[in-house]
């Protein structure tokens, strides 16, 4: 009895875990054909639902008309047509790219001349007061024609010895020599001559060995 019990129970175990496996397979199998078959009606509805299809088919360009040409279209050509080109002229010249001719250039207008200077004082024409003429210029004073060749005295009241040619003048400061210098300062090495008349100037003289 307790052998055929045990043999029961495993084939009732066994049938169980069958009936699970099949069940799941089932189950599995039945998800997939559960999906909407596509069919050619529906790929027909998706290629006609297109956006491309919305749009109007293109334009298919006009073939152009040909044109036939007479003799009457054809211009005639006269002499003028065969010389060459003109250059422009300065108000038609403008920035044509195709065109070669030198453009004219437009004449510098004449200058316009400088007024002549007015006249001199003096001259003919001059309109105004003559002005008082320069003043005359001063003379140079003369050269010196003498040599002074030494000193002696005292030292306060040196005497200087000039040589003139032949002559021989001894002087003091003061003294008027060969008429026309005058002896300001008497030095030892040198002295310092003026002149008579109406120069102030005054002159160093050094000594001559």
């Amino acid at each position: 009895m307790k052998a055929g019990t045990l043999g029961t129970r495993r084939q009732l175990f066994m049938l169980g875990i069958l009936g699970a496996v099949l069940i799941l397979a089932l189950v599995k199998w039945g998800g997939r054909s559960s999906a909407p078959a596509v069919g050619p009606a529906s790929a027909a509805a998706t290629v006609a639902q297109s956006p491309e299809d919305d749009r109007p088919a293109a334009r298919r360009p006009r073939k152009a008309e040909k044109k036939e040409i007479t003799w009457k279209d054809v211009e005639i050509v006269t002499v003028q047509d065969l010389e060459p080109p003109k250059s422009r002229r300065a108000p038609e010249a403008g920035r044509n790219i195709f065109d070669f001719r030198a453009p004219t250039v437009a004449p510098l207008p004449t200058p316009t001349p400088a007024p002549p200077p007015p006249p001199a004082p003096g001259s003919p024409g001059f309109v105004g007061p003559v002005p008082p003429p320069p003043p005359t210029p001063t003379p140079l004073p003369p050269e010196i024609p003498f040599k002074f060749i030494g000193t002696f005295g005292p030292r306060d009241r040196s005497i200087a010895v000039l040589v003139l040619g032949d002559q021989i003048v001894n002087a003091r400061a003061g003294d008027i020599v060969f008429e026309r210098f005058l002896l300001k300062r008497v030095g030892y090495e040198s002295i310092d001559v003026g002149f008579v008349g109406p120069w102030t100037e005054t002159k160093r003289l050094g000594i001559t060995p």
